[in-house]
């Protein structure tokens, strides 16, 4: 493992700590190699910049004399915490409980255990909050008799679950189906065993109406484990639907069913946190061919609900004036949830929204380019509509491009080369999942949140790793400073065309995300290595040359003779 020095001092010069504090913590971590490793593992798991800050100070600040007893050095305890979780992180399955950074109601990174105590811990009881259907079932199917034993695989209670949903959804009453989700990555990268979808709409995230999870029981009922896992998931739907103030969580066994009604209260304008009810277990399997049990009447209740009653909201952004409905989510990038929308003409549009506060400055940048490319009139460039601080309204919708046409390498670079020159911006994000193709069969250059001006040198990297050029590569290993340039854009747009044309296999090379400066530095390795036997002939050398060299028109040339 490399020095962790460096890396922090640069951390601690970033976090903008005043003369004082940035003294005494240089002088906390001079010379202490375990200060430096336990605090740069927890930094790693810090979501936020205040999060960040307000650990680091800790470790240089006075704690409170104890009233009694023998209360160790606060920096001390909370150090020994990082010791045991650090023991114990290979070990445990952790969860993130969402992505926004205001949103808390227990810490940002901790195991399902630990979420599933404090959910319990805060819950409160609840009576089921609707009048119980009378509907009964007369056909075996839809019963939950006889499920699978509590040791049987996972898949099988997932099987049985959903076969019984399915006969419960053919009835006329109910007005929400059960959709199995678990294999599906339906709330951004999450994935639920079981949602909710008003009959007649497409499985998509803006119509989710509420989440459930199947879990086996103990003798002591569902554990800290199963509960933090299912709630953890009603968390994430006010990710991807904002406007929501409560969703219903289920979790069960396909025996016994229990619920959970998650609230969200804003407090402040970035800070939201969350409540919890829980309504008791109750029976679900007919085991008699007497009356439905409780459990089993109270899910068919909510499958007959509503969307509005189980707290659905229809999903928008205002502007003012200007109301922007959303119509399905499109896709979950590092920074942003993306859907189609509509505005007020009708129109359809692109609406981007970030995931985290600490994006709105990329949103920024963004939205600051976009406003000057205006001017540029492109059909390859994106156009700017509305916006706020984490919101972005865009055309054209487009689709992606996964295959690229010769025109394509003109209409590319050119509009590189008008960007480069008039606007003196550096894209550096040029990875083919920023290229889209509109109705008109044009291509258009996306995500401008990661430019930057030219030849300004960068000491923290955010852009596409994957193809970025190999000096590059080599300083962000060497925690050298980065001279962001055009020549960048024009050798990755070279490495996105190689691998589209050749197509490695996802054991390869993949997308990878980045969350801090080891990160960056151990997959610039891998990503190095990968180009070090890729792209060596003497056609790709040249191609890179004449990047090099910013020749823009005879880079077109080439390229296009590939077609």
């Amino acid at each position: 493992m490399s020095d962790p020095l460096p890396i922090l001092k640069e951390e601690i010069k970033r976090l903008g700590f005043v003369s004082n504090e940035k003294i005494s913590l240089f002088g906390y971590f001079t010379g202490n190699e375990k200060n430096q490793t336990d605090a740069l593992s927890l930094l790693d798991d810090c979501d936020t910049d205040e999060e960040k800050c307000n650990y680091l100070r800790s470790l240089i600040s006075q704690p409170e004399q104890p009233v009694a007893g023998n209360i160790s050095n606060l920096k001390r305890e909370f150090q020994s915490v990082v010791r045991e979780v650090g023991d114990l992180k290979h070990e445990l399955k952790r969860v993130r409980l969402n992505t926004e950074i205001m949103w808390f109601s227990a810490p940002a990174t901790v195991t399902e255990t630990d979420k599933g105590i404090f959910v319990r811990s805060k819950c409160q009881d609840k009576s089921f909050p609707f009048t119980l259907t009378n509907t009964t079932q007369r056909r075996i199917l839809g019963k939950f008799r006889n499920p699978p034993n509590a040791d049987a695989p996972e898949k099988d209670l997932q099987k049985f679950f959903m076969r019984e949903c399915t006969a419960l959804g053919s009835l006329d009453s109910t007005k929400l189906i059960v959709h199995d989700t678990h294999s599906t990555p339906l709330l951004d990268t999450r994935k639920p065993d079981f949602v909710f979808i008003p009959k007649g709409l497409p499985l998509d995230s803006l119509n989710v109406v509420a989440v459930g999870e199947i879990r086996t029981q103990s003798s002591n009922g569902f554990s800290n484990a199963d509960v933090g896992h299912a709630v953890s998931f009603g968390e994430k739907v006010f990710q991807i639907q904002p406007r929501r103030s409560f969703v219903y969580v289920l979790l069960t066994d396909c025996i016994d069913i229990c619920m959970f009604k998650v609230t969200k209260e804003t407090i402040k304008t970035d800070i939201v946190r969350f409540s919890y009810e829980k309504i008791s277990l109750q029976t679900l399997t007919f085991n008699t061919a007497s009356d439905p049990p409780t459990g089993w009447r109270q899910l068919v209740t909510i499958m007959e609900c509503t969307r509005d009653d189980l707290g659905w909201v229809e999903p928008s952004v205002n502007f003012g004036t200007n109301t922007v409905n959303l119509v399905r989510s499109i896709n979950t990038g590092r920074t942003s949830v993306v859907y189609e929308g509509k505005d007020n003409d009708d129109k359809c549009v692109v609406v981007k929204i970030a995931k985290d506060k600490k994006y709105l400055e990329c949103f920024k940048t963004e939205k600051n380019v976009l406003k000057k490319l205006l001017t540029l009139n492109s059909p390859h460039l994106q156009k700017l509509l509305l916006d706020n601080t984490n919101t972005l309204v865009t055309t054209p919708l487009g689709s992606k491009a996964n295959h690229l046409q010769k025109k394509d390498i003109g209409d590319i670079i050119r509009t590189l080369k008008m960007v480069h020159l008039t606007y003196n911006r550096v894209h550096m994000d040029l990875r083919r999942y920023n290229f889209l193709r509109d109705d008109n069969g044009h291509i258009v250059i996306i995500d401008w949140g990661y430019s930057v001006t030219n030849n300004k040198m960068e000491s923290r990297f955010a852009g596409a790793l994957e193809v970025m050029p190999d000096d590059i590569l080599e300083s962000l290993i060497n925690e050298d400073k980065i001279k962001c340039s055009p020549r960048i854009d024009l050798i990755c747009c070279v490495r996105t065309f190689y691998l589209m044309i050749h197509k490695p296999t996802s054991a390869e090379i993949k997308r990878m995300s980045f969350n801090n400066a080891l990160d960056i530095k151990s997959k610039a390795q891998k990503f190095l290595s990968f180009w070090s036997n890729r792209g060596k002939s003497s056609l790709w050398e040249n191609f890179y040359q004449l990047a090099n060299d910013l020749k823009y028109e005879d880079l077109i040339g080439g390229l296009e003779a590939l077609f």
